[in-house]
């Protein structure tokens, strides 16, 4: 299958968002809120209504510590969800595709997937990049190492996390290249908190024209991560809700001021859980941006 091109996905202008769903029962932002497929389904609807460009829809958690599942798990969890957005929605949006397996690439995109967000880079499967390149698939391909048992303990770059991850994701870009993934359609993620600590993740974003230097499209993935707790003032401890896992609620203020200042910078997309929230903050990003340049 050929996938057409996604008119405007690369258009210069406003930051896009990603909406987050997350059909697992295990999630670190949400704890399974959205398991269901009827739920995950009405939820893709509603991010849809809040102002998403795109949906990423996953099936296998990747927090620190989670415990892999099967492709046949992981499709058996996405697939109905992306069938039944389909065919409910009037004008649905494209598509990502959150996974690492190979056949589960292959079978979103029989159901009208056109992007594969892969955050292992194409290294947890050796037939991924074929499967991308042989139907013309947007490849968002993530810094990462290890996996999410192993990588909280892969977190020396030498003191310069920034060139290491940048010397990582030329080196997957050219696998990428190798392997007949067309280029074009090549998107990069520094993998904030994926084998990074929270003041790595912050650096990262501090020098974030040097991955915008790489010269393809960013995705920033910062949404209520642990990192973001560095921002976030102690006093809000107290104000979590009970039975949100990790406290991620509480880093919603945090996300919403990285969305804005990385669509200030021009970064192509954000992924995010809040679209509401992060639609309103690139689009004063993008007014910030444009009022600079004047």
């Amino acid at each position: 299958m050929q996938i057409l091109e996604i008119r405007n996905l690369f258009t210069p202008g406003r930051t896009k968002v990603m909406g987050v769903i997350n059909v697992t029962p295990d999630s670190f932002s949400d704890g399974g809120q959205w398991y269901d497929p009827d739920k995950a389904i009405a939820h893709a609807l509603e991010l849809e209504a809040q102002g998403a460009d795109i949906l990423d829809i996953g099936g296998e958690s990747a927090r620190p510590g989670a415990k892999a599942i099967s492709a046949s798990e992981e499709q058996d969890r996405v697939l109905p969800v992306i069938r039944g957005y389909r065919q409910q929605s009037s004008h649905p949006l494209p598509i990502s595709l959150d996974t690492v397996n190979a056949s589960t690439a292959q079978a979103g995109i029989a159901l009208g997937v056109q992007i594969i967000n892969d955050v292992s880079g194409g290294v947890k499967d050796s037939q991924m990049l074929e499967v991308v390149a042989q139907n013309n698939a947007y490849y968002i391909c993530q810094h990462m190492r290890g996996n999410p048992k192993t990588m909280d303990n892969l977190c020396d770059y030498g003191g310069d996390v920034t060139g290491r991850v940048c010397q990582g994701l030329t080196k997957r870009a050219h696998a990428c290249q190798e392997a007949g993934v067309n280029m074009r359609r090549l998107i990069l993620d520094p993998g904030l908190g994926f084998a990074k600590t929270a003041k790595q993740s912050w650096e990262l974003l501090g020098n974030i024209d040097r991955l915008h230097h790489l010269g393809y499209p960013l995705l920033i993935g910062a949404s209520r991560k642990r990192f973001l707790d560095l921002a976030i003032p102690k006093i809000c401890d107290s104000q979590i809700p009970a039975g949100v896992q990790d406290g991620a609620l509480k880093r919603e203020a945090a996300t919403t001021a990285v969305s804005a200042l990385c669509a200030a910078k021009g970064i192509w997309a954000v992924r995010v859980h809040n679209v509401a929230a992060s639609a309103s903050a690139v689009a004063a990003g993008q007014l910030w941006r444009e009022v600079k340049c004047c």
